[in-house]
């Protein structure tokens, strides 16, 4: 069995401003984001992880190593470029309330399978979902039998969660979506080739 504990990033200034946060951009942790990370590396300290793999970008980055900092195994992180958030193109940046009357901004959230951010650049739920579920099938291939941190983003962490346990793209938003430094635990079973989600964003650590 191998055991991929799933985190999402701590609270950023644009999460707070209602900002569009995908692959492109980037904004600082706010200080209950650096907080929470903390909190998720208690939560998680007594688990012996045999690999930690994480975004890139700086906001998951300052996640892992805050959750690292929790520790005393000198764990190192690998950066994986296909864990980035989703790619909004020239969304990335702005306001979230500039495009709320736009007919890709309700697909965005209401449905996934029929969004089609070509004019501006961005990136589709099946790109997604391509990049990111390649490199779980990779590294539970790679490493049976091992525990995994993961540190990534909201999207991110949604199209894998949900495609690797069969949902299709037109749920991929049903169950909600991931709390800031939320813990989540997927399972791949290599004798019949099954993910399974044992733990949902779990934020008992931050009350």
């Amino acid at each position: 069995m191998t055991t991929f504990y799933c985190v999402r990033h701590g609270k950023t200034e644009f999460n707070r401003d209602g900002i569009f946060q995908g692959g492109l951009v980037d904004s600082p942790l706010l200080p209950e984001g650096i907080k929470g990370a903390h909190l998720a590396g208690k939560a998680l300290k007594d688990i012996k992880f045999d690999l930690v793999i994480a975004s890139p970008q700086k906001r998951a980055q300052d996640t892992a190593k805050a959750i690292i900092e929790e520790r005393q195994d000198n764990l190192i992180i690998k950066t994986i470029e296909n864990l980035r958030e989703m790619k909004f193109g020239d969304w990335d940046g702005k306001y979230q309330t500039d495009y709320l009357d736009h007919p890709q901004f309700k697909m965005l959230v209401e449905s996934p399978q029929l969004y089609n951010p070509v004019e501006f650049n961005g990136e589709s739920y099946d790109e997604l979902i391509e990049r990111t579920t390649n490199v779980f099938h990779t590294i539970s291939k790679e490493n049976p039998d091992k525990n995994i941190l993961v540190v990534a983003h909201g999207l991110t962490l949604l199209a894998v969660l949900h495609t690797l346990t069969g949902g299709c793209t037109a749920d991929i938003r049903k169950n909600g979506f991931l709390d800031n430094t939320s813990i989540t635990t997927l399972e791949f079973n290599s004798n019949d080739n099954l993910y399974s989600i044992t733990n949902w964003n779990n934020t008992d650590h931050l009350k």
